[in-house]
């Protein structure tokens, strides 16, 4: 789990680094993080009257900010300070960053993108750095990764004829759904995991009836990830989009609403072995 290392509030956790409470690094400011990052509207103005439609809402890429004091000593203070610009160099992906408020641990993929130190520190043995970071998914996830699985629903029985009175009905079908329960307050990305043996395995989303069907069977050794984030399907880690079928809403749509969102495991030929399994984060704006 991200975060492993915050013990405590006021605490913040990039890659393996960890500055704020207890540590030489203390967190003397934090800005853009419980703010709402930029945000594209998409109203559409009134052509011959005030105002505009409301259109949807897409949040840009958040940025933080944080004002970090690095409390040493003449002799330790080089060596902190490396530490800390070894950990902020720029890289190309992001790892996340990790950040405890308020008894709250949330984290975000980002990178470090701005970092000013002042020289004095050396002299003094105490400066107060700024670091930003960059998060191209502006939502800030629980830290903990929440999972569920299901395998596909186990018909009923049928009638067995002939029939005696009174008549004993045989239970309906059973299974065959895992409930995504996402507690913060934006929707968030859903990972889908299929193994077989099935044969066209499709996930239904209860509260919309939208739909991702795959054309195929698959093994009981076959593993098909759906990503809603990256939009990815792939078979045995290889890409697998095409074998989405017509009816199949994008794979980017299924971001699960704050709430419990039900999924169904549906299939034209099924097997007791089969499963689904959904991992999802809680997700904040």
């Amino acid at each position: 789990m991200s975060g492993e290392l915050i013990t405590a509030d006021g605490q913040v956790q990039y890659g393996t680094l960890l500055m704020g409470t207890g540590t030489v690094y203390r967190l003397a400011g934090l800005r853009g993080w419980d703010d709402l990052p930029p945000l594209d509207l998409a109203d559409v103005p009134r052509p011959s009257a005030d105002g505009a439609w409301p259109g949807s809402i897409y949040a840009a890429e958040r940025t933080i900010e944080t004002d970090i004091t690095i409390v040493a000593d003449a002799s330790t203070y080089p060596a902190a300070l490396a530490t800390l610009r070894a950990a902020t160099a720029p890289i190309s992906g992001e790892q996340p960053l990790v950040i405890r408020m308020g008894g709250q641990a949330l984290q975000s993929g980002a990178r470090c993108t701005g970092r000013i130190v002042p020289e004095d520190g050396y002299a003094l043995g105490v400066e107060r750095v700024a670091l930003r970071w960059t998060a191209s998914d502006p939502r800030r996830y629980s830290a903990a990764l929440s999972a569920g699985s299901t395998p596909p629903p186990a018909t009923g029985s049928g009638i067995s004829w002939p029939v005696t009175w009174p008549l004993a009905w045989p239970s309906a079908s059973a299974g065959g759904t895992v409930y995504v329960t996402n507690t913060g307050d934006w929707p968030t990305p859903v990972v889908l995991t299929i193994t077989g043996p099935l044969t066209t395995p499709a996930v239904y989303r209860q509260d919309s009836g939208d739909v991702i069907e795959l054309n195929t069977a698959i093994l009981a050794s076959d593993v098909v990830v759906i990503d809603a984030l990256a939009d990815t399907v792939t078979l045995n880690g290889t890409p697998a989009k095409y074998l989405l079928t017509d009816r199949s809403a994008p794979v980017s749509s299924f971001m699960m609403p704050p709430g419990s969102t039900g999924l169904a495991l549906r299939a034209a030929v099924t097997n007791s072995a089969a499963l689904l399994t959904a991992s999802w984060r809680s997700a904040y704006l």
